[in-house]
C-alpha cells in the first residue's frame, strides 16, 4: 500500500494538468469500442483525483491491475512532443512497434507469409548496416563515402542493402536472399520512412530548388512579420516575359524596320491587404536597372498616367485601374516597409539612398530564389504569364521544355507582335485584376478592399502621406468536415489541409510528411475561420493545443 501511495504521489508530481491533455473525438470511435474508451477515462482521472484502486475498479470495471499502466500509457511521450493523453486510451491503441522474437524457419522463394518483423530483427543482428543505410539515404559523409547521388533510387539502396549482409556474413539460404525479390519491397518501404523522418532535410538534398523554396512555409508556425492594413507593405519584383516581342524603328532614309527585341521585363508594385497592383513598369532591356526601379517607386507616389490604347476593340474595365487613378488619397501614399527579390540586391544602394531616406520606410530583401517571400506579387506575375503571353504564337513557353512555341522568334517578325501592343495588354490586364474579386479577400476586389479601409474605416486608418520636404494591415459550435492531408516531399510542399478553399496547418503536421494522404476529421469555428482543430481517424487529436491555423506568406 504505501509503495503503491508512492507512486501515485510521483506520478501526479510529473503529471501535466489533465486539462491540457490532448484528447480523442469519441464520436469517431467505433460504437463497439466507445464504452470501454469512457472507462478507461473515468478511472484514469479518479486515479488521479486520488480515489482508491478498489472504488475505480467497483465503478469504471477497469482491472486495478490495469489502472496504473494506464495511466503510464497516456504520459508517454508522443511523435508530436506532446503526452499521448487521452489518445492512448483509445482501444487497440499500441505505443511500441512489433517486434519479431521468433527465428526465420527455411522458405522456398515463392512461398508467402510468415516474414513479419524479419527486416527489423536483421538490423537489430547487425546495426551496422543500418548506420550505414541512413548514411547513405541522408547524405552523410563517412571515410568511404564523401561524394552522394542528387537522388538514391530504391534499387541503389537495395544493391547496397545486399553487399553489405554478404559482407556480414549472411548466407545465401537467409533471409533475404531465399525470398523472390530479395527484399526489394522492404527495403523501398525502409527508404520511404527514413525520408519522411527530416522532410526538410529530404527536400533540400533531394528534390529541386522550387521544393526547397517551399519549405519556408507552411510550417504551422505565426509568421514573423505581421501586416494588418493597406499599406503596411507593399511587394515589388520583376518579371522576364516569356514571349518574343519585335518594334518598329524609323530609318535615317524615312522608311521603317522590324526589330526582333531581345528581352522584356516587366516590373510591378502590389498591396498584399487588398491585393491591388499600385504601379508598374515594361523595361526594354536584357536587364532591369535601379532607374526601372526607381521609376515604379515614383510612380506608386505620383499622380498616375494611363497608357493609351490603340488596339482595336481593347478598353480598360469601368470600375478598373490603380488605386491612385481612382481614390485621390491613395495619392501620394507612402507604404511602411517593401519586399524586394534578392536578385535585385545590386540595386540596394540606389534604393536605399534615393528612395527609402526620402519616403521613409523599411527595406526587406529576401534571399535570392525564394520566391514564397512575396507570393502576392509572384501569383500576379503567373496570372499575367497565363492571360497573355503563354498565348501568344511567339510564346517561349515556361522553359525551353514546356509551352515553347514553334519558330517562335520568325513569328513574332511575321505577325508583327508589337512590344508597345504588349503594354496595353498589360495595362488592361491589370486593371481588370485590381477590379476583379478575389477569395483572399472574402470576394472583394482589391479596389473594393481599398474603399472599405479609405471611407468606411477612416476613423483609424490613415494613409501615410509623402513627407512635405520632399514634395512628393474550444470550439464551441464546430463545423466538421473530412480532410485530405497534402504536400509532398517531390514538390517540397508541407503537409497541410485545405478547407474551403484555404489552406491550414499547425508545427506538428506540416513536419509530418508521414501522414500524407491520410484523412483528418476538421472542426472549424464559423465565426473565427482562420483556427481548426483535426482529429486522425481512430479518434485521437493531432497538434498542441492551438489546434491548426490558416497559412499565409512567411
Amino acid at each position: 500500500m504505501i509503495k503503491q501511495y508512492i507512486s501515485r504521489q510521483e506520478t501526479l508530481a510529473s503529471c501535466p494538468p489533465i486539462q491540457f491533455w490532448p484528447t480523442a473525438e469519441v464520436d469517431l470511435i467505433p460504437k463497439d469500442q466507445r464504452e470501454i474508451f469512457n472507462s478507461r477515462c473515468e478511472a484514469v482521472k479518479k486515479y488521479l483525483d486520488g480515489d482508491s484502486i478498489s472504488d475505480i475498479e467497483t465503478t469504471t470495471g477497469i482491472s486495478k491491475k490495469s489502472i496504473p499502466g494506464l495511466v503510464k500509457k497516456c504520459l508517454t511521450l508522443s511523435f508530436d512532443g506532446m503526452i499521448f493523453g487521452f489518445r492512448a486510451l483509445i482501444p487497440f491503441f499500441t505505443l511500441k512497434e512489433y517486434e519479431r522474437k521468433a527465428e526465420v524457419n527455411q522458405k522456398y522463394p515463392e512461398a508467402q507469409g510468415g516474414l513479419s518483423g524479419v527486416f527489423c530483427m536483421t538490423l537489430k543482428k547487425y546495426p551496422n548496416i543500418e548506420e550505414k543505410l541512413i548514411q547513405y539515404i541522408k547524405k552523410k559523409n563517412s571515410p568511404q563515402l564523401n561524394v552522394h547521388e542528387k537522388r538514391i533510387r530504391a534499387k541503389d539502396l537495395h544493391r547496397l542493402f545486399l553487399k553489405l549482409l554478404k559482407a556480414s556474413g549472411v548466407k545465401e539460404t537467409e533471409w533475404p536472399f531465399n525470398t523472390k525479390h530479395l527484399g526489394f519491397k522492404t527495403i523501398q518501404n525502409y527508404l520511404d520512412e527514413i525520408l519522411d523522418q527530416s522532410f526538410g532535410h529530404t527536400v533540400n538534398t533531394r528534390e529541386e530548388s522550387v521544393a526547397s523554396a517551399h519549405l519556408a512555409v507552411g510550417t504551422g508556425h505565426q509568421r514573423f512579420l505581421n501586416f494588418e492594413e493597406p499599406y503596411d507593405v507593399v511587394q515589388l519584383d520583376a518579371y522576364s516575359i516569356n514571349a518574343f516581342f519585335t518594334s518598329e524603328f524609323a530609318t535615317p532614309e524615312g522608311t521603317t524596320v522590324d526589330i526582333q527585341l531581345e528581352r522584356i521585363w516587366h516590373i510591378a508594385m502590389i498591396e498584399p491587404v487588398s491585393g491591388a497592383i499600385l504601379a508598374y513598369k515594361t523595361v526594354y532591356r536584357s536587364e532591369v536597372s535601379a532607374d526601372d526601379v526607381m521609376d515604379v517607386l515614383r510612380s506608386a507616389v505620383n499622380p498616375p498616367t494611363k497608357i493609351e490604347l490603340t488596339i482595336p476593340g481593347l478598353r480598360y474595365p469601368e470600375n478598373g485601374g490603380l488605386p491612385s487613378e481612382i481614390f485621390p488619397q491613395c495619392q501620394g501614399a507612402v507604404w511602411g516597409a517593401i519586399m524586394l527579390d534578392g536578385a535585385l540586391a545590386h540595386l540596394s544602394n540606389a534604393v536605399h539612398e534615393r528612395a527609402r531616406k526620402r519616403l521613409g520606410f523599411v527595406i526587406n530583401w529576401g534571399q535570392v530564389a525564394h520566391f514564397e517571400r512575396r507570393p502576392d506579387i509572384e501569383r500576379y506575375f503567373a496570372n499575367l504569364s497565363k492571360d497573355i503571353f503563354m498565348r501568344l504564337p511567339s510564346t517561349t513557353g515556361s522553359n525551353p521544355h514546356n509551352g515553347r512555341a514553334k519558330k517562335a522568334e520568325e513569328k513574332a517578325v511575321m505577325y508583327q507582335i508589337r512590344a508597345d501592343e504588349a503594354e496595353q495588354l498589360i495595362a488592361v490586364v491589370t486593371a481588370q485584376h485590381n477590379a476583379t474579386p478575389s477569395q483572399g479577400t472574402s470576394f472583394n476586389s482589391p479596389i473594393e478592399v481599398l474603399k472599405h479601409y479609405i471611407e468606411k474605416s477612416a476613423d483609424h486608418f490613415i494613409l501615410r502621406k509623402v513627407p512635405v520636404k520632399t514634395g512628393s494591415a474550444s470550439i464551441l459550435i464546430p463545423f466538421v468536415r473530412a480532410c485530405t492531408i497534402r504536400g509532398g516531399r517531390k514538390s517540397g510542399i508541407r503537409p497541410y489541409i485545405q478547407f474551403l478553399g484555404a489552406r491550414y496547418s499547425n508545427p506538428v503536421l506540416a513536419t509530418t510528411s508521414g501522414l500524407i494522404g491520410k484523412v483528418l476529421t476538421v472542426e472549424i469555428d464559423d465565426n473565427d475561420a482562420t483556427y481548426c482543430k483535426a482529429y486522425l481517424s481512430d479518434g485521437g487529436e493531432l497538434g498542441d493545443t492551438e489546434g491548426f491555423r490558416q497559412l499565409g506568406a512567411y
